[in-house]
């Protein structure tokens, strides 16, 4: 996914809101064709066909196609293109981990269950965690690039402390 474009999101500029809601749409609802997305969204068909333009090019969006109707023209199904973006879900257990990567589309790809690990809240702790999630991702047949975020739970009221800046810290710049 385009680095510049998620900036763009953080910084709130307009064109980057509106892409935002139709990933936010087609998240929700699935495919849909331009003239549908624009009712829901209530912006014009212009409009619409323009981001949807941009995000195809982007590769964010596909085209999948021309929907079959009952008449007239037939308009084109558009959906979010999975392989344009990764996450990656960590939840910590007290004994062990479970590690999923999903597409954009939250479709799971890849699932580790119970992967031995013995919770401590200390650095060493937290290094063998980073070091058991890069050893996962770098299995992975994907696009690393593409790994948009790495979102950890931990389970049961397990509290952590400083540990956790410099557990992250090595997985950004592992990756």
């Amino acid at each position: 996914m385009n680095q510049q474009f998620l900036k763009e999101i953080e910084m709130g500029s307009k064109s980057a809101l509106v892409k935002k809601r139709i990933i936010t749409h087609y998240i929700y609802n699935g495919s849909s064709t331009i003239p549908d997305l624009s009712k829901e969204l209530d912006l014009s068909v212009p409009t619409v066909t323009k981001f949807i333009g941009e995000m195809c090019e982007d590769g964010y969006i596909n085209d999948y196609g021309k929907l079959e109707t009952s008449g007239g023209r037939h308009p084109n199904l558009y959906g979010l293109n999975p392989e344009s973006g990764y996450f990656i879900g960590v939840d910590i257990k007290r004994f062990a981990i479970n590690i999923g990567l999903i597409n954009f589309k939250g479709d799971m790809v890849e699932l580790k269950m119970n992967i031995p690990y013995n919770f401590e809240n200390s650095v060493e702790g937290m290094n063998e965690l980073c070091r058991l999630i890069l050893s996962f991702i770098k299995k992975l047949t994907i696009n690393k690039e593409k790994i948009l975020n790495i979102n950890v739970n931990l389970s049961g009221g397990l509290i952590l402390n400083q540990a956790i800046v410099s557990a992250s810290l090595t997985l950004k710049n592992a990756h």
